[in-house]
Parts: C-alpha cells; sequence; structure tokens
C-alpha cells in the first residue's frame, strides 16, 4: 500500500476520532446542562429562599424566594463575592459558613432583616466545594410569639392584681405553674412553690385528704370544687383535669379564689339568723338546732332533758299602756333575768313576741320543777323600765324527754300546751304537761293553726236558715251561718272556732267574707223575683273595735247592689256597751240598716241602753222557745220580752221554733217572724233558692 493511501487512511480516522470526540463532548455538555437544569428547577421549587455560594464565597445560584427575601436578583449577585453584596448580614454569616465547612454540620441562625422588615430563619447546609444557605421567613411565628409572650405578660400582670391563685400540676402534684396576687396574702411566692408538691397548700389532715382526692378524681377526669384553709385565710379551689397535644390528662389545673371575707360575711348572717336583734338571745332557728342536738346528746347518754315555755303574763297591757319602747325595754329585761336565773345550767331562747323557751339536761340533783321553781323566783324582783317598777309574773309550762315526748317539735309543742293550761287557770303557775289534760289544749291550738289557713283554701261556706212571717209562713228574709269545711274533719260548727277566731282576731276577716258573700246571694235573689228578700248577718264585739266597719259595709253594699233595707246587722248585747260600737251602730242605722239584738236576754241586757240605741229588732232567745209551751217562767219572760218589743216599737223573731206547740205560743204572742227547724234547717243557697220558687217550706 503507497504512503499516499496510509497517509490518506490516517487523516481519516483522525477526522472521524475528532468527530466521535466532538460529539461526545457535546453529549456530555448537552447532559451537563440538562442536570443543571434539573437541579436548578429542584431548587426553584423549593418554598424557602436559597442560595448558593462556592468555595471562594461567590454567589453561583439564588432561587425566586431567595431574591424576594435579600430585596436582590440572581443577576445582580450570581459570580460576586457574599461580602460585596450582603454587607453588613455577610460579615455574620461568613464565620458561621465557615464553621460549618470545617464542621461538616450544618448550623441554624435566626437573624431580622430590617431591609424588608422580617425575621428569617437561616440554615447554613456545608457541601463538597460549596455552601446551601436556606432562608425561611418566620415573621408570622415570631409575631404570634411576640404577640403571646406579650399576652402572658398582661395575663400575669392582671393575675398579680387579683385575689386568686391559677396554679397547675403535674401527675405527681407538684406545682408546674402558680401565679396571682392570692400568693402573696397566703405569704407564699411562686419562686418557693415550683416544683414542690401541693400538700404544701394544706394545712390541717382533714382538708388535706379531701383536697388530695379531688385531684385525685381531677386526674381521672372530673372537675370538682374544695376549700382550704392556710395563714388564716381561706381559699376555694376549681380543678380540672389538663390534657395534653393528644388528649391524655398530664396534670391538673386549677383557680383558687380568696373566700375569707365571704367566708366571715357567711358567718355573720348566719349568727344574725339565729339571734334574736332585741334580746340578744338565740332565736326560734337556732332553738331548733340546738334542741336537736341536745337529744341527740341525751339518748347516747341516756339522761332526761327539760323543756320550760315561758310567758309573760299580760304583756300586751304593757304595751298597750307604756308603749312599745317599754314593753321592749321589758322583753329585754325579762330575758337577761332568764338567763341569770340559770345560772349557766341550760340554754335560754326567745321564741317570739313574749314567749321564751329553757333548754336545759336533768340529773337526780337538778329537777325540772327546781328550775321552774328558780325561774318564777327570779322573776318576782321588780323591773325598772321607763323609770317605772313594774312587777311581773310568768306562765310556765314544761315538757321532759322521753316521757313527754322524743322529737324536738313534740317538746315544744307539749310545753306550750302546758303552759296554756298555767294561763287559763289564772297565770302566774308552773304546769307540766298531762297528756290527757292537755289534749282538749292542743285540739284547739291546731284547729287555731288550721284556722289561719280556711279562707285561702276555700274552706268555709254558707248556709242560709229561712225566716219565715208566722200568720203565713212565707219566707221574708234568711240568717246566714257560717260553716267552716275542714280538709281533714268535715264540717266544723261555729261553736267550735268563733272563739278561737275573735281571740286571735282572724273573726275580722271571717266576718267581712261572711258579709260579702251574704250580700252578694242576698242582690242575687231580690233580682230573681224576690224584691222584699232580707239577709241577716251576726257580727261579734271584735268587728266593732274596727273604726272603719261601717264604711267597709257601706262599700260592700255598693259592690254587691244591695239596699241597705235590704241588711240586718246580728249584735250580742255585750256590743252594746263600747262607745265605738255605739257610733258604729249610729252609722249603720243612718244608712237605712237595721241592727238586730240577738240572743236576747240571756246576758246583761240594760234597759237603759235599749232606749238610747238604733235597735231595730230583737231576737228572743232559742233557751227560752224551748220550753215554752210547760214551762211557766219562760212563757213568763218571752211575753214580757215580747211587750217590751212593741213598747220600744221593735221588730220582733223568735229563734229556735223546732214544734207546731212552739210556734202557735209565739203566733199567740203576735210574734211577727220566727226560724227554726220546724220550718227548715240551715240550706245551702242552691236549696234556698228552691224553696223560694216553690213558696213556703211546709209548717
Amino acid at each position: 500500500m503507497s504512503a499516499d493511501i496510509l497517509l490518506g487512511l490516517a487523516f481519516l480516522f483522525l477526522g472521524m476520532a475528532l468527530a466521535l470526540w466532538r460529539i461526545e463532548r457535546a453529549v456530555r455538555a448537552r447532559a451537563d446542562r440538562a442536570a443543571e437544569e434539573r437541579r436548578y428547577s429542584i431548587l426553584e421549587s423549593i418554598p424557602d429562599g436559597l442560595f448558593i455560594v462556592d468555595a471562594h464565597w461567590r454567589f453561583t445560584h439564588v432561587n425566586a424566594k431567595a431574591e424576594e427575601l435579600l430585596r436582590t436578583s440572581a443577576a445582580e449577585v450570581i459570580g460576586k463575592s457574599l461580602e460585596r453584596m450582603l454587607d453588613p448580614l455577610a460579615s455574620e454569616l461568613l464565620p458561621e459558613m465557615k464553621r460549618a465547612q470545617a464542621s461538616g454540620s450544618a448550623i441554624e441562625r435566626t437573624q431580622y432583616f430590617r431591609v424588608n422588615d422580617a425575621w428569617i430563619e437561616i440554615r447554613l447546609q456545608p457541601a463538597a466545594g460549596e455552601t446551601l444557605v436556606y432562608l425561611r421567613d418566620i415573621s408570622d411565628r415570631m409575631r404570634a410569639e411576640v404577640l403571646l409572650r406579650d399576652s402572658e405578660r398582661r395575663l400575669r400582670l392582671l393575675l398579680n392584681q387579683v385575689p386568686a391563685l391559677l396554679w397547675a400540676l403535674d401527675l405527681d402534684m407538684n406545682f408546674t405553674s402558680i401565679v396571682g396576687a392570692g400568693l402573696s396574702t397566703q405569704g407564699l411566692s411562686e419562686r418557693d412553690l415550683m416544683g414542690q408538691n401541693f400538700e404544701l397548700m394544706l394545712a390541717d389532715a382533714e382538708s388535706k385528704e379531701r383536697a388530695l382526692a379531688v385531684i385525685r378524681r381531677a386526674f381521672g377526669g372530673d372537675s370538682e370544687r374544695f376549700e382550704t384553709r392556710l395563714a388564716g385565710r381561706w381559699l376555694q379551689h376549681h380543678v380540672e383535669p389538663l390534657r395534653g397535644m393528644s388528649g391524655n390528662i398530664v396534670g391538673a389545673i386549677g383557680v383558687a379564689l380568696d373566700i375569707t371575707e365571704m367566708k366571715e360575711t357567711a358567718d355573720h348572717f348566719a349568727h344574725l339568723a339565729r339571734v334574736d336583734a332585741l334580746t340578744q338571745l338565740p332565736n326560734r332557728l337556732a332553738l331548733e338546732e340546738q334542741l336537736g342536738g341536745a337529744l341527740e346528746r341525751a339518748r347516747s347518754e341516756r339522761c332526761a332533758l327539760g323543756v320550760l315555755f315561758v310567758d309573760v303574763d299580760r304583756f300586751k297591757n304593757i304595751n298597750d299602756t307604756l308603749g312599745h319602747r317599754a314593753g321592749d325595754d321589758l322583753l329585754r329585761a325579762f330575758a337577761a333575768r332568764l338567763r341569770s336565773s340559770l345560772d349557766a345550767r341550760g340554754s335560754v331562747f326567745r321564741s317570739g313576741g313574749d314567749e321564751f323557751i329553757i333548754v336545759m339536761p336533768l340529773s337526780e340533783t337538778l329537777s325540772l320543777a327546781m328550775v321552774a321553781a328558780d325561774v318564777q323566783a327570779a322573776l318576782g324582783a321588780a323591773f325598772h323600765v321607763s323609770g317605772r317598777e313594774l312587777y311581773v309574773t310568768a306562765s310556765i309550762g314544761t315538757s321532759t324527754f322521753p316521757n313527754d315526748g322524743t322529737s324536738a317539735e313534740e317538746l315544744v309543742m307539749h310545753a306550750d300546751s302546758a303552759m296554756y293550761r298555767a294561763k287559763q287557770t289564772g297565770r302566774n303557775r308552773i304546769k307540766s304537761y298531762d297528756a290527757t289534760t292537755d289534749s282538749a289544749a292542743l285540739v284547739r291550738l291546731r284547729l287555731e293553726q288550721d284556722l289561719h289557713h280556711a279562707v285561702d283554701r276555700g274552706e268555709l261556706e254558707l248556709r242560709f236558715q229561712p225566716i219565715v212571717n208566722v200568720r203565713d209562713s212565707r219566707i221574708i228574709g234568711a240568717e246566714a251561718l257560717l260553716r267552716w269545711m275542714h280538709g281533714k274533719h268535715g264540717e266544723i260548727l261555729p261553736e267550735r272556732f268563733i272563739g278561737i277566731a275573735e281571740e286571735t282576731g282572724l273573726i275580722v276577716e271571717i266576718s267581712r267574707w261572711v258579709l260579702r258573700q251574704a250580700c252578694t246571694q242576698a242582690a242575687e235573689i231580690r233580682a230573681g223575683g224576690h224584691p222584699g228578700f232580707r239577709i241577716a248577718v251576726n257580727l261579734s264585739a271584735r268587728d266593732f273595735a274596727e273604726a272603719d266597719l261601717a264604711q267597709y259595709i257601706e262599700a260592700t253594699l255598693l259592690d254587691c247592689g244591695l239596699p241597705p233595707d235590704a241588711l240586718d246587722i246580728e249584735i250580742t248585747e255585750s256590743v252594746m256597751i263600747d262607745d265605738l260600737a255605739l257610733q258604729t251602730l249610729g252609722h249603720l242605722r243612718g244608712l237605712g240598716v237595721r241592727i238586730v239584738v240577738d240572743d236576747f236576754g240571756i246576758a246583761y241586757s240594760s234597759l237603759g241602753y235599749l232606749k238610747r240605741l238604733p235597735v231595730g229588732a230583737v231576737k228572743i232567745d232559742r233557751a227560752f222557745i224551748a220550753d215554752i209551751t210547760h214551762d211557766a217562767y219562760d212563757q213568763a219572760i218571752v211575753r214580757a220580752i215580747v211587750t217590751l218589743a212593741k213598747t220600744l216599737e221593735f221588730g220582733l223573731i223568735a229563734e229556735g221554733v223546732e214544734t207546731p206547740g212552739q210556734l202557735a205560743f209565739v203566733a199567740g204572742l203576735a210574734c211577727e217572724h220566727a226560724q227554726g227547724y220546724h220550718f227548715s234547717e240551715p240550706l245551702v243557697a242552691t236549696d234556698l233558692c228552691r224553696l223560694l220558687r216553690e213558696g213556703a217550706p211546709t209548717a
């Protein structure tokens, strides 16, 4: 082969090798560019800022987020030194970068970038021949932390002004937090308590056990309250479970309020509620509590217990004559005298008004009779009240446990019943409870209590007994008679409760209820076709003690639409001796109301009063009618009453007419009107109206 051919082949192979090298170089360059582009693409996709510097601290890459955070562009910094482009930040970063390169470990720091008013978290990550600098904007987090710290500072400041404690415990009951102004009042400090056990807050064993039990239940998920006392102050704690991020219980959290003043105020009011303001003796509430405790001790010690019910005799007279101030002074002195008479052997209580109760344990050497005698002797000396010497007596009733009762209510009630008997037998006496003797008094007492509610409960009803014309037995009116339909005992007649009502003053309310109901019914009967119908209502002496009685009757007649001349007011002879009653009777007579003297002739009738009084009629009492057919004395008395009434021009009504013979006798004396079971028993309103529709009842 010629040299030329060989040379040509050599150039050919050389050209081919050069072409292959160029191709390989282009492929490698293209691959490098693709790898670089992929790297840059990855770097650009990172949400944080990132820039890279080489071993000479020149920028080789800056992603878009880094441009934003550094307030620059990649074109401005690529290839330029870090110190030149980011000073003075670079002077702080370079030492850290060198340390990271030397150690091969990443370094993190937080830096405030004044240029954009941002807090940046910087991470320096060393790599082969370069350093990657990650930038993350944590301004929002930093601001939140600042706000949180500020809120914590404000909260701590607030809590340090409020008399309370806010505390947290771990599961070992050690304090992990405690703040509040309550620390200073308790003589404590946060430094003293942090890490210490909650038991430091507990002074006595009882509150300690209770409080620790509550906290243990809080560890189980319960929320409760408890109280502790420390350094003379009371704290009320509200404790709840403290839960971690995952919801598991990691301890307990509580708030404690200083309730010392509240406790003292409550104790003060509790004391006031149990002390009588006038005498400073324990009152009835204190009696109920202390007597109950005394009974428990008497049972356990198997000993007797005495109760004395002491009532000042005629105390109302002192109030009425000397005034309430003098009455109050007497009660104070009386209470002091009672207390001194016991010589600390028992307790004195003011039950109310002029009533006092003594409770004391008894023994073989101290009997109830001895105590009562000592009390009565102590009260014998004069009381100096409002510049006067007053001699006051007391009626005393006694009861003992267990003979006369086993409960506080029974003992007081039985002593009260015995006291009532002491008053009934002349006052200034001592009476012991006797079940047989005092049973009637007890029944009366219960009846009195029930009577207070009779009107409100609608237990009172009216019955109407017709009053007839003797000549033709036609009904001309009716007397309203009261009945008490007791919820437990059924119908109770007036004889059993009117006296109680008069003594207690309840008769005023009851009489006015009767008057209004009777006038309303009479007005309806008159409007129903009986225009001449009259209604008679009984009033007691106590009713006439009310100065407004005449005005009330006048207003009631107007309200009910009943003419005054259709109303008879029946009074007993005792009413006629009272001056106020005489004025009221005159007023009523002036209105046109007829005044009828009931039960005439059985009391102390004064003919002089009859002459001056505005009486319109008299009723012959049933006591004279009952035996009138065969008793000459009754016949003579009735004839005298009829003659007197006719002479004084009074109307006449015979009551209690039950037989034809009685009716014939009074008719023979020209007595105008009569009532009684011969004509009709007392009727309910509907039956009375039926009789009126049918005509007179059959004689």
